[in-house]
């Protein structure tokens, strides 16, 4: 058995492997004992090794098929942090289906929306998070999509426990199953002919932009595995590592970059339940993790935090961020992650695009956002094309190759209007390249807010807004905030007479949309401010709410 692999053995080879293929290499190079992911909840704790993970795999892909899903089908899943994720990932790997991960934050529009869109012929979900009964959430959104999935529920103990094996159950006929009935059917059952096709759509990330319901991006496993395997490289990852995850499993962070570290590069991925700073505190020195992930918001938290102390990070010595220099900065000095790197990327391309080496000089680290993955380009729409060459810009970022989305589901204009005639993808954000071509962002060409790392789209909150009573025209901008580097805020003109409150508009909100998407304020105005053409000038009401606030972690972050 190997340790390892040299990046010229094993790339470009692993854009022509599934993530199922990407299992059986790891164990094959690492051993069917090594620990692949470590889950811990505030009083519970899992761990999966490699050939758990292949063993749960098999009996997930063969549950599946009994339930009727076929290669191209969609199975959804919702829940916290737990072995459920990477098992069913790769379940629809080896099956051909598209996973759907749906946001646990969504609120009955949006789980129709995704639901309608992506027909999921299984839905795998927690009973409840957190408060939520989200069970009964997705049935209700299910039958308003028209869409009639098998169910299939995890309990509370099925988040942390009942992955590895399959009990003697008998699954009842057409009702919700269990977790543990799930796996005893697959038990029950002929595993199915793995798929082979790395090319082809294994996951629909659903990610905000500038229309009303978020879009719905394919990606293949070729992509994903690329796109993760050069992160770890250029965070200086090797398989001795554990590293904290603080990405939600739903987000591309969590389905990509969490998921598939320990595929590429063999690390051991720590993530809990969900993220909160008292459990950061609490799990990295626990379990001695090397390196972290992040985004802005949560290093900003932790760093405020009246427990902080750098002794908690006293391991950890690697980790990926986002935000300012000056936020990356306080994150080396304050917590010692002398390897601190930063990643830009979007969902549309596998989350990663350019990343400065762990070893590169700091200003390069912190102050920049690196050169391109290998054989990927990135370049700066000007008015005679896309430029590549260094020092190009300022104009709008664009990328080109392997990591590519096969598309929106569902979507083609949106998708013809994202990635061009000759490959390119439109990112929608502002940047430019230095004399050694390392990747600047100077700001987003996209009205999209994004709060904490998420991406929220005003269109969206404008929908909710503008069915109301009394509301006759909605405006929805982001403005900085301390913590969350971005937040929305609400413009609101209603009808004379109208008892409309502020408040109000944003009970009605949080309602009917995740948390993050709520606006944070709403001002009443009566004159806006507009274009020659007639649009409302959203830079000057952006301004207007923001006055003299800033961010440390800015608006990407």
């Amino acid at each position: 058995m190997t340790t390892s692999s040299p990046l010229s053995e094993r790339w470009p080879r692993l854009l022509e492997l599934t993530w199922y293929d990407a299992l059986d290499e790891a164990i094959e190079r690492l051993g069917a004992e090594h620990t692949a992911f470590v889950f811990e909840g505030p009083d519970w704790a899992s761990s999966l090794t490699l050939g758990q993970w292949r063993t749960a795999t098999l009996l997930a892909s063969a549950a599946l098929a009994a339930l009727g899903a076929r290669p191209g089908d969609c199975v959804a899943a919702l829940g916290p942090g737990g072995p459920m994720w990477p098992i069913v990932q790769l379940a629809c790997s080896h099956l051909g289906t598209i996973l759907v991960p749906i946001n646990s934050r969504y609120r009955h529009d949006e789980m129709v929306h995704v639901l309608r869109m992506s027909e999921p012929v299984v839905v795998i979900a927690a009973e409840r998070v957190h408060t939520v009964d989200t069970l009964a959430l997705l049935q209700r959104a299910a039958h308003h999509a028209d869409v009639a999935p098998r169910f299939v529920a995890l309990s509370s103990a099925d988040v942390a426990l009942g992955a590895h094996s399959a009990p003697t159950v008998q699954p009842a006929g057409d009702a919700v199953l269990t977790w543990d009935e799930f796996l005893s059917l697959g038990a029950q059952s002929p595993v199915p002919v793995a798929a082979t096709d790395a090319a082809a759509s294994v996951l629909v990330q659903f990610t905000s932009g500038t229309t009303a319901f978020a879009k719905g991006a394919l990606l293949s496993a070729g992509a994903t595995l690329g796109a993760t395997y050069h992160l770890a490289q250029r965070m200086g990852l090797t398989h001795e590592d554990r590293c904290f995850s603080t990405q939600p499993f739903y987000h591309v962070g969590g389905s990509v970059a969490t998921t598939l570290m320990p595929l590429g590069i063999g690390c051991t991925m720590v993530a809990p339940e969900r993220y909160t700073v008292e459990e950061t505190f609490r799990i990295i020195p626990k379990h001695r993790c090397t390196a972290r992930t992040g985004q802005a918001a949560m290093y900003w938290m932790e760093l405020g935090h009246e427990r902080f102390s750098p002794e908690i990070f006293a391991t950890v010595s690697k980790g990926w961020a986002g935000g300012t220099y000056e936020l990356l900065k306080l994150i080396v000095d304050r917590m010692g992650i002398t390897g601190l790197t930063q990643v830009y990327g979007m969902t549309e391309v596998a989350a990663t695009t350019t990343v400065p080496p762990f070893d590169a000089p700091e200003p390069e680290r912190l102050g920049t956002c690196g050169r391109p993955l290998p054989d990927l380009e990135v370049g700066i729409l000007g008015e005679d094309g896309v430029d590549t060459a260094p020092s190009a810009g300022p104009g709008e970022v664009c990328i080109r190759g392997w990591s590519l989305m096969n598309g929106y589901l569902g979507d083609v204009a949106a998708t013809a209007a994202t990635v061009d005639d000759d490959g390119w993808l439109h990112s929608g954000d502002l940047g430019r390249l230095d004399a050694d071509g390392n990747l600047l962002i100077v700001d987003r060409l996209k009205d999209m807010i994004k709060p904490g790392g998420e991406n929220v789209s005003p269109a969206e909150v404008e929908r909710v807004i503008s069915t109301l009573s009394g509301v006759i025209q909605v405006s929805v901008v982001g403005v900085p905030d301390e913590r969350l580097g971005e937040v929305p805020v609400a413009f609101v003109e209603v009808r004379p007479g109208s008892e409309q409150t502020g408040d109000a508009i944003i009970a009605s909100c949080a309602a009917e949309m995740a948390s993050f998407k709520v606006p944070r304020q709403v001002h009443f105005v009566t004159e806006w401010p507009m274009t020659e053409s007639g649009k409302i000038q959203k830079p000057a009401l952006r301004e207007r709410a923001a006055g003299d606030r800033t961010s440390i972690i800015g608006a990407t972050g």
